[in-house]
């Protein structure tokens, strides 16, 4: 009996000891980002009436078009910003960021602009 009541006060001291350790300078790490391809479904109760998606498969063919058909579609829109890109606006610095040149005013009449943040 004197064996565990030593093992039960040993343990017990031991715990407590621990317990009262404030010096660890590591800060418990966060748990990874778990990721989801896609949205998973709520299941209702009345989810036996509601209609399934019929699934539709496509052949070999259909899937190499509508592939290219997104490819293009993604290569009218790169030309499309490079052309906007190109525009006077992007690439003269004296517009500063805005649509048309800034108005040039004498240093007394000067406003501050919102949208560069300066005096013009």
């Amino acid at each position: 009996m004197q064996k565990v009541c030593f093992v039960l006060i040993f343990f017990c001291l031991g715990t407590i000891a621990r317990a009262q350790n404030t010096r660890d300078t590591e800060a418990p790490r966060t748990p990874r980002p778990q990721y989801q391809a896609f949205k998973k479904e709520k299941k209702s109760v009345f989810s036996f009436l509601k209609k399934r998606k019929k699934i539709e498969f496509k052949t070999n063919q259909e899937e190499v078009a509508d592939f290219r058909a997104r490819i293009r579609q993604v290569n009218r829109e790169k030309i499309r910003e490079e052309r906007k890109a190109n525009k006077p606006q992007f690439t003269n610095h004296e517009y500063f960021g805005h649509k048309r040149p800034p108005k040039k005013r004498p240093p007394g009449k000067q406003k501050f602009c919102k949208v560069c943040k300066i005096k013009h």
